[in-house]
């Protein structure tokens, strides 16, 4: 038999996993012997990777199925199986426990699972499905496990056991009726967060492989304490326990009102308290178990310049990055996500509006305006970040905020290490034309200032520096550079080469000319690193701190023109829109054919007025 499972790249389901390993090589009897996948989505934390493969993980990478249905990750899984040698899987979510040996209740003939507690899935919707893909209805000849309610065979998903054979022949309606789901949503509306278990049964029942309802001891769940409990189900003596979210910061699955299962859940404290109490931790304490000296990683560096880049980088090689839904989600301008951690952001301008300075107006960021008392709050707060990052070992904090206010930041942290980030100014200008609507030398002129002020505000710290081109033209070169500085563990090649893709760089370097003199004099020396060895920066020049001011000056003072030019455009473009100006403009057209004419159309004028 193999054991596989699926979990995603953050502390909280790295944690998941490794607890459900642990629990299978310390208490599943025969099963401890089994060969055990751990499929990661996309891409493994470093220390995570170490921490599953001294219990003999063998980790596969996996992409992710469907952004819409992230539970079906779990096909990707079942499709790296197919290359292993055992006839028969075990398919487990990363968040059970194995406490007792389950090979005597399984079977390799059918397909087993647990019949869902809830109908999550309404019968109404299983009728709407089956129509729509034209299949007929199986009998209700079940019933859920905790409401009773009659159901067709409809599956909790948690622990499946299947033969290879028949898995093989599941697997491609599976697949197919997920991806349909997962497009066409209204489909299972008002059950569209339940589509994947819709899925399995519609793929059951299309297949008609055999299928045998297992009992709740092999998929036991202790989630449901709000709801009245089965007749019986508390004297259960579970197998696998399902926990869902009851489980503590370290580690630990909160009481349950289940004897039983208290009971199984305290042995696998007690075992885990011995093992941790030896070295052997979950990933987010592993650093601090082990003697290493976790680092505080600042990134910096102007917007548009890599930063994002270089995180995520910097998390694939095991830092801590903070929890997914901390972050600042991903946009059309950075699809692969920004990877800033909220407090973080919501600081940086927070000091930022103290000294009544923003991002594009740095001028004002002077941080000597600040009185002592607002200065240690906003260090307190900074400090206070850091206390629940350091939790997790080495961690990373990106913000290009922090560039404009790191002395900060300096301040609050006890071992930070900056990782500088710079790119060719011109491509960072036009990518902020692009991105924010800002003149070309605009776009220089803030990356004069943030790129000055990263250089001199991290003077005595340790730092590396590293050039966004560089890195896509070299990825393994710069990331061993990285990962040497840093003291992280490099991805495999394979796993670097796909984060890092050269057709990334949308913007060439060609400056037109625009750039200064003191601009050309800073971008050679960051390409040639004599930066690095400048004891002091030169400033921001005046003449680039004039154009920066004048050019915010005359914006406020024009906003109210572009207003009203936007209005008017808004007005106008529904008139050129409606019915009744088309037909006019068809006519004009028509008799300008007859009658040949240099004057403008309306649409043309406002064009060109625009």
């Amino acid at each position: 038999m193999v054991i596989g499972f699926v979990t995603e790249n953050t502390p909280k389901f790295l944690g998941q996993a490794l607890r459900l390993l642990q629990s299978i090589r310390w208490f599943g009897g025969e099963l401890a012997q089994s060969h055990v996948v751990v499929a990661v989505v996309e891409q493994v934390d470093a220390r995570a990777r170490r921490s599953l493969e001294r219990f003999d993980a063998d980790i596969r990478i996996v992409t992710r199925f469907h952004p819409a249905n992230p539970t079906a990750n779990r096909l990707q899984m079942i499709a790296e199986l197919r290359d292993v040698p055992e006839p028969h899987f075990l398919l487990l979510d990363s968040d059970t426990l194995v406490v007792r040996d389950p090979l005597p209740l399984l079977r390799r003939d059918v397909f087993q699972a647990k019949i869902a507690p809830f109908p999550t899935v309404t019968h109404e919707v299983f009728e709407r499905l089956f129509t729509h893909f034209g299949m007929p209805l199986p009998a209700r000849s079940y019933t859920t496990g905790y409401s009773g309610t009659p159901t067709i065979p409809y599956f909790n998903g948690g622990v499946i056991s299947v033969s290879r054979t028949l898995a093989e022949r599941l697997l491609p309606d599976w697949r197919r009726f997920n991806t349909i789901l997962a497009d066409e949503p209204q489909l299972a509306v008002p059950c569209e967060k339940h589509i994947h278990q819709a899925a399995l049964a519609l793929a059951l029942a299309s297949t008609k492989i055999p299928v045998e309802a297992v009992g709740a001891e092999l998929n036991y769940q202790v989630n449901a304490t709000e709801f009245p409990t089965p007749r019986g189900y508390a004297e259960i003596d579970p197998v696998i326990i399902h926990y869902h979210e009851r489980v503590d910061r370290d580690g630990r699955l909160l009481r349950v009102p289940f004897p039983k299962a208290q009971e199984r859940i305290e042995l696998f404290h007690k075992r885990l308290a011995e093992e941790q109490a030896h070295g052997i931790a979950i990933p987010a304490r592993e650093a601090a178990a082990s003697g290493e000296a976790s680092k505080q990683i600042a990134i910096v560096g102007m917007h548009r310049s890599g930063t994002s880049l270089v995180a995520q980088l910097l998390a694939a090689m095991g830092a801590y990055p903070g929890e997914t839904a901390d972050l600042t989600p991903p946009d059309v301008f950075n699809p692969r996500g920004y990877w800033e951690l909220s407090d973080a952001l919501t600081l940086d301008e927070d000091i930022l509006a103290a000294m009544n300075a923003n991002w594009r107006e740095p001028a004002e960021a002077d941080l000597a305006r600040l009185d002592e008392e607002t200065r240690r709050a906003f260090v307190d707060r900074a400090r206070e970040i850091a206390r629940r990052l350091d939790a997790h070992g080495t961690w990373i904090v990106k913000e290009p905020r922090m560039t404009l206010v790191f002395p900060v930041w300096r301040e609050a942290l006890d071992r930070p290490l900056c990782v500088l980030v710079w790119r060719e100014p011109a491509a960072v200008a036009k990518s902020l034309m692009h991105r924010d609507g800002l003149p070309f030398v605009t776009g220089l002129a803030l990356w004069e200032e943030y790129t000055r002020a990263m250089l001199a505000y991290t003077v005595g710290v340790p730092r590396v520096l590293v050039s966004y081109q560089d890195l896509l033209r070299d990825p393994v070169g710069c990331s061993t550079e990285l990962a040497n500085a840093t003291g992280l563990k490099l991805p495999p090649e394979e796993e670097l080469r796909a984060l890092i893709d050269a057709s990334m760089d949308h913007n060439d370097g060609d400056d037109d000319g625009l750039l200064n003199r003191h601009q050309i004099e800073l971008r050679d020396a960051l390409r040639d690193r004599s930066a690095m060895a400048w004891s002091s920066v030169p400033p921001i020049h005046p003449e680039t701190r004039n154009l920066l001011a004048s050019f915010w000056v005359e914006a406020r003072e024009n906003a109210p023109l572009w207003k009203k030019t936007r209005d008017l455009g808004l007005l106008l473009d529904s008139v050129f829109a409606s019915r009744s100006w088309r037909i006019g403009f068809a006519i004009t057209r028509l008799w300008r054919k007859i009658r040949p004419s240099n004057e403008q159309t309306a649409v043309e004028q406002w064009k060109r007025m625009r």
